[in-house]
């Protein structure tokens, strides 16, 4: 961002006025400090003459009085009074021409403003102070027109970065070589949003001054908190006067200046217009992938050449299995301003993990529940260990493939989010028998229609049931089934090993089997199976 042959911006911030460079730089070169040398650091405006009794009135903040020394106060009281009153102005210093109407400054003058560290300079008699106000002002019209340049040109790169930049990394990137300081954005929460490259983890906000800065007024920076010998200047990037972001400038090296602030303030607001871009990119692709779920999860999905490849650029693939997915936010309806931000971050984080599990954001948002869709593969308890927060709960439907049946897996969830409990995971799967042996006829036909969809059609089908009714009657004794069908153990085996397979169930586990008899009782009893 910066020229070969152009000092750093920075480095040119830190020139400014004080008594100490006037006293190398201009005709001050020729006074001599009598008092208050450790506070030569103290910013210089102006220089103002005065030489008449009613000094006071007659000065103002960061000013250098030059005078005479002809109505200087010759009693001490006068002399202290004077002194603090001149301290209480916030001057810069006084400096006195000798030898003519005095020798020197007074003992009692030069006492009291070393007391309180207010510089005191004596200039020879045959130096002019025309000469001085000249240079000196020059000095500080050069700076104003130095500082005019500048602040044209971190308007200019910090212009360019806002049309250039593909992350807010960028723009800090951009507003670090032009201020030479370590600039970083978090999130309202302290997460990393982009930084300098050379930006000391160390050196980030605690989250005392997280907090506070949630109050700063809209566009306004201010230093907060200590960290490491070193304060973090911090400026709200605000979209439409809410918070989105932090902004946040090392100052360990030296305090910010003016035009470092309005820097600060300025990048502040290219990275809300930038935020708001992206927010806007994300809403479009977020709606047409809700779209695209709810299709799904609508039963309206049309499987056509446009439309299954609509579904591979979002990452759906009609040949694999998923669980259709619930989470049932903690939040009453309709929500509230926090209860919709809240939702936001839980989204967020939903997504995110998804992505972190190589897994595509097949999400849709409505009210306060998530639906989703997980790769059967994917064990949900351990996605909900990684994402529960106590609060919400999350409801899990049976394994399904393709377009209809992850519509019958929405009316899974559906039928489990009424009874769900705070920070519980229902799966419905595991569910459905329970409910079957509590009479509930729903669940009744359901997992009858699981299981008879699974037994398949024709000789297949009936040679499963046969099988099965026959192992139920046994118990699952093989040699009892085997006699009791006439046919070798071997082939039985073959013949259970394709069930498991059909019905994605090990006929070795006890509730199982339990499952089974229960199934083929009731496949019996029922003519319309």
């Amino acid at each position: 961002m910066t020229n070969r042959d152009e000092a750093p911006v920075g480095a040119r911030l830190a020139i400014e006025l004080d008594l100490a460079t006037a006293l190398r730089e201009t005709n001050l070169r020729h006074a001599r400090v009598v008092a208050g040398e450790r506070s030569l650091g103290r910013p210089l405006s102006w220089v103002h003459m005065v030489d008449h009794p009613d000094i006071i009135a007659w000065v103002r903040e960061g000013q250098l009085l030059l005078t005479t020394g002809y109505h200087w106060p010759d009693e001490p009281k006068a002399e202290r009074a004077l002194i603090e009153a001149l301290v209480d102005k916030g001057l810069a210093g006084v400096a006195l021409a000798v030898p003519r109407f005095l020798t020197a400054f007074p003992e009692t003058s030069r006492r009291v403003a070393e007391s309180l560290d207010f510089p005191l300079l004596e200039i020879p008699w045959d130096v002019p102070f025309s000469q001085i106000t000249e240079e000196v002002h020059a000095w500080l019209i050069a700076r104003q027109g130095q500082l005019i340049a500048r602040a044209e040109r971190i308007h200019r790169d910090l212009t360019r970065s806002a049309l250039t930049a593909r992350s807010l990394g960028d723009i800090a990137t951009a507003l670090s070589l032009l201020l030479e300081r370590d600039v970083l954005f978090t999130g309202l929460e302290g997460e990393w949003l982009g930084g300098s490259a050379e930006f000391d983890a160390m050196r980030q906000p605690t989250p005392a001054m997280l907090s506070e800065a949630q109050f700063l007024d809209e566009a306004t920076a201010r230093s907060l908190g200590e960290r490491d010998g070193g304060r973090l200047l911090a400026c709200p990037v605000r979209i439409q006067g809410a918070p989105a972001a932090m902004l946040w400038i090392d100052e360990t090296v030296s305090p910010i200046s003016e035009l470092e602030q309005r820097a600060a303030e300025q990048a502040a607001l290219i990275s809300a217009l930038h935020l708001s871009h992206q927010q806007a990119l994300q809403a479009q692709e977020t709606r047409l992938g809700y779209a695209f779920v709810d299709s799904l999860l609508e039963g309206r999905f049309e499987a056509t050449p446009a439309a299954l490849e609509r579904a591979s650029l979002h990452g759906w693939d009609p040949h694999a299995g998923y669980h259709v997915c619930a989470i049932l936010l903690n939040e009453p309806v309709p929500l509230s301003r926090e209860g919709l931000l809240r939702r936001e971050r839980w989204e967020r984080r939903l997504g995110d993990r998804l992505e972190a599990l190589g897994l595509p954001r097949l999400i849709s948002v409505s009210l306060n529940q998530l639906l989703f869709l997980v790769r059967a593969e994917v064990s949900t308890e351990v996605l909900w260990r990684a994402l529960s927060d106590g609060e919400a709960a999350m409801a899990v439907s049976r394994k399904v493939q393709g377009a209809t049946a992850i519509a019958e897996g929405a009316g899974d969830v559906a039928r489990l989010l009424p009874s769900l409990k705070a920070g519980e995971r229902r799966d419905f799967e595991t569910l459905l028998f329970s409910r079957v042996l509590e009479g509930d006829g729903e669940a009744r036909r359901l997992f009858l229609e699981r299981i008879s969809r699974a037994l398949g059609q024709g000789a297949r089908r009936q040679n499963a049931i046969e099988t099965l009714t026959a192992l139920a009657h046994s118990g699952f004794q093989l040699a009892q089934t085997a006699r009791a069908l006439d046919i070798h153990i071997s082939t039985l085996r073959y013949r259970i090993e394709r069930l498991e397979t059909a019905l994605a169930m090990d006929l070795n586990d006890v509730d199982t089997r339990l499952q089974l008899q229960v199934a083929m009782r009731l496949l019996s009893a029922d003519a319309d199976w």
